[in-house]
């Protein structure tokens, strides 16, 4: 079985540390007459970062081992280059074909960390599967599984996928196979205090033809363009009231 990247674990424990404080997530997803979909995620730390400078000072700093931005690289480079370098590359020829198609980047402002970025090149829906088990479920947050049920002419969004439990946010950012009751209680805690904002923008090579189907959540920018607005808060609170929660939302082309 595959195992996420050990480099990609270890950006993802800062990003899950992080979110206790605040964090924006922008993504796009390019649809191409192909059928086949690119994404490019942002994922803006700074609010968080400045927090924890507030009040955890030293954990910032390049030698602690929360914090080693220094290794991030400022430019694009793809994901089978940073296996290399942390001596642990994939035999498996389609993992590494997979590899190869997604980028990582670290951004900086001066030498201030405020965040990082991944993007791909397009990807078939089964090397889009593959994603997800490569970089593990975590990455879940920055490329949701609602948004590749694509044809090349029609997008079908099942808006249940975009809904979380409690329970499968607990999934996400659980580490370790068991679970002591403090460490539950600790997981409550931490799920409630999260200010998470995700943006996602569904952009067509071909005009929008129609739009079947209502979501609060979704709103379309122009005729090529559809945008998502999710809210942690609102994606895990089965009780939420919206004014259009229709179950599936249905994009088509010209």
């Amino acid at each position: 079985m595959k195992k996420p990247l050990l480099f990609w674990k270890s950006i993802l424990g800062i990003f899950g540390f992080l979110l206790l404080q605040s964090c924006s997530i922008n993504t796009t997803n390019h649809y191409h007459s192909d059928k086949k979909i690119s994404f490019a995620t942002d994922i803006d730390m700074r609010e968080a970062m400045e927090m924890m400078k507030s009040f955890m000072p030293d954990s910032l700093s390049q030698g602690s081992d929360f914090m080693k931005s220094d290794k991030y690289p400022r430019d694009w480079k793809n994901l089978y280059e940073i296996q290399k370098e942390e001596g642990k590359v994939s035999t498996n020829p389609d993992s590494i074909k997979i590899l190869k198609k997604l980028f990582f980047k670290g951004n900086f402002t001066e030498d201030n960390f405020k965040g990082f970025s991944v993007k791909s090149d397009p990807l078939t829906r089964e090397e889009l599967a593959s994603v997800g088990t490569l970089m593990g479920k975590e990455s879940s947050m920055m490329h949701n599984s609602a948004f590749e049920d694509w044809n090349g002419n029609i997008l079908k969004i099942d808006m249940k996928k975009l809904q979380l439990s409690s329970d499968e946010l607990k999934g996400i950012f659980k580490t370790g196979d068991k679970e002591k009751a403090e460490d539950e209680e600790g997981m409550e805690q931490f799920l409630s205090m999260m200010e998470m904002r995700i943006n996602n923008k569904l952009v067509f090579d071909k005009k929008i033809k129609s739009v079947k189907g209502k979501h609060d959540w979704i709103k379309q920018l122009d005729n090529k363009t559809m945008e998502v607005n999710l809210d942690l808060k609102e994606m895990t609170n089965k009780d939420h009231k919206f004014t259009n929660q229709d179950a599936f939302i249905i994009i088509e082309t010209e």
